[in-house]
């Protein structure tokens, strides 16, 4: 009941405070499941509209591109706009590029209302956070509210995914767009109807806004992506335009940083100036590289398995249980402070040492899907582990007005930059390794090798007593045997790839161990501020 009256929500005065509650709730569930594009439905998409699987994955990081370039701007309007002005129009806004992406027919337009749903994201986020963080945590301690915050909004998107495929598959790719336009509507009607009305001028403080940094920023940051995304599809430097846009890129960061040292600056890059924060946006930059390493998953499941995307989607939803796992060891952990914050860290990196471990040693031509719950469930609570103390970590020094610009650095390391670049490493050396595994094993591919002579064979004798003609059946055998060999090169890509990563991960663990994050055993409690991401 306490918790209900420390309620930050501008309900009316008839409204009971459950319903108030539930009103916050109500608006978080869409926002935690749009997206401009949705990567739960790569194949149905790329399939009705004729488009690369990379223009999904440029669609979807263009959202996180908003989000980041947004937060920087939040506390110029928030002082001149309502909280229920800003539901109101955020949301309206958004179920109309939602209805925008679920009919155009171009990628250029679905990347476009992809990044304006990034902003629009970013403003609903902070309202949500600003209104029950003294449910979470009545005491304005940061670790606690990560920790009921985190695992609420990590698992909207992992339920994203796995909804997406299912609805792609049941019926169309575009009904998950309007799921979350009835979710959004919905959400319309909860505030028109239990948040109070406030008198207050509307003054878009144009002026105070640095518009070229925002566009020199978000253009960079799109660059980056762009390169990373389509580099292997245009075969990188051998593209123009991947040329053009490696270049530009450094170019443009550079005229970015130069602006920030004017009066007014977008962020303020004294931020940086913490060893605490270039140490965190750091480890959150290895966590997602090892979080990424689920490219090698997906290559398994769909090249080896041969599992239909629902179930590969699905696969996702065993993280959710390792979500609150970590969530509760962060919550207890900082309440506690009994051992110390290198500890925590080391357990984190622990855990997804023993992902990789189980996905080394696990995955085979003859693996099963029911095999992959138990590392799925170790890197949801890595994750949840990591993101919660490194979150906590970032701000223990920082000056409670720069925290808003921590924010904006927050999601361009953890959900721009580093999962696009290292996605596009490992899908790149997927690929290569593939290539020079094939090209080892057949060698001995060759007629006097018995297996590979009787894999041969037994196809041969299969397709002649189908009916088929000796040079088609010849032609039958010999893709089976190149079938046989692209499945094994793949399978010995992955291993090497695992294997490697593998190593990565536990030698961090054991460095984090060793890497004096404090001074003492116990630290100040860290407030929430408002930059809570």
């Amino acid at each position: 009941m306490n918790r209900l009256q420390a309620l930050n929500v501008p309900i009316r005065p008839w409204v009971p405070r459950w319903l108030g509650l539930l009103t916050a709730f109500v608006i978080l569930l869409p926002i935690t499941l749009v997206n401009g594009a949705y990567t739960g439905d790569i194949v149905e998409v790329s399939g009705t509209l004729g488009v690369m699987s990379e223009d999904i994955r440029m669609a979807y990081y263009a959202t996180s591109v908003g989000m980041a370039i947004a937060y920087p701007i939040i506390p110029k309007l928030r002082p001149v706009i309502t909280t229920k002005t800003v539901l109101l129009i955020d949301l309206l806004l958004q179920v109309i590029l939602s209805f925008i992406c679920a009919n155009a027919r171009q990628m250029e337009i679905v990347i476009t209302c992809s990044f304006f749903i990034g902003i629009l994201k970013a403003f609903v986020m902070l309202e949500f956070t600003t209104m029950t963080r003294p449910f979470f945590s009545p005491k304005n301690v940061r670790s606690e509210f990560y920790a009921y915050f985190y695992p609420l909004v990590f698992s909207g998107g992992q339920i994203s995914m796995a909804l997406t495929a299912q609805l792609a598959y049941s019926y169309q790719w575009q009904y998950m767009y309007y799921f979350v336009m009835i979710l959004q509507l919905l959400a319309i009607l909860f505030v028109l109807l239990f948040f109070r009305y406030a008198r207050r001028p509307i003054r878009f403080p144009f002026r105070e806004i640095d518009w070229k940094s925002m566009l020199v920023g978000s253009t960079a940051m799109l660059l980056v992506v762009y390169v990373a995304t389509y580099g292997k599809q245009l075969d990188w430097f051998s593209s123009d335009k991947i040329l053009a846009y490696t270049l530009a890129a450094p170019l443009l960061l550079w005229l970015f940083v130069r602006r920030q040292y004017s009066q007014t600056p977008f962020i303020r890059l004294t931020v940086l100036n913490s060893s605490k924060a270039l140490i965190g946006y750091v480890f959150m930059i290895i966590t997602m590289v090892l979080s990424s390493s689920s490219s090698v998953l997906t290559s398994y499941l769909n090249s080896v398995l041969r599992i239909d995307s629902v179930h590969t989607n699905s696969l996702n939803l065993w993280m959710l249980p390792g979500f609150v796992c970590g969530a509760f060891i962060c919550y207890w952990w900082f309440r506690w402070q009994r051992w110390r914050f290198r500890i925590l860290i080391a357990g984190g990196m622990s855990c997804f040492a023993v992902y990789l471990a189980i996905l080394y040693f696990g995955i085979e031509p003859d693996g099963t899907y029911e095999m992959l719950y138990l590392p799925m469930f170790f890197r949801g609570m890595g994750m949840l582990i990591l993101f919660i103390a490194f979150g906590v970590y970032v701000v223990e020094d920082l000056d409670p007005k720069l925290l808003i610009y921590n924010a904006f650095f927050l999601i361009t390391f953890r959900s721009v930059l580093a999962p696009s670049i290292a996605s596009a490493f490992f899908n790149n050396m997927i690929y290569r390794l593939q290539l020079q595994s094939m090209s080892v094993l057949s060698e001995n591919m060759r007629m006097d090798n018995p297996l590979a002579a009787g894999t041969f064979n037994q196809s041969l004798n299969n397709a002649l007593a189908q009916g088929h003609p000796l040079e088609e059946a010849t032609q039958l055998a010999t893709n089976t045997l190149y079938n046989t060999l692209q499945t094994q090169g793949l399978l010995l890509g992955l291993k090497t790839l695992l294997g490697y990563t593998l190593l990565f991960a536990i030698v961090m663990a054991v460095v984090s161990r060793f890497i004096p994050f404090h001074k003492t055993l116990k630290v100040e409690i860290v407030r929430t501020g408002e930059d809570m991401v």
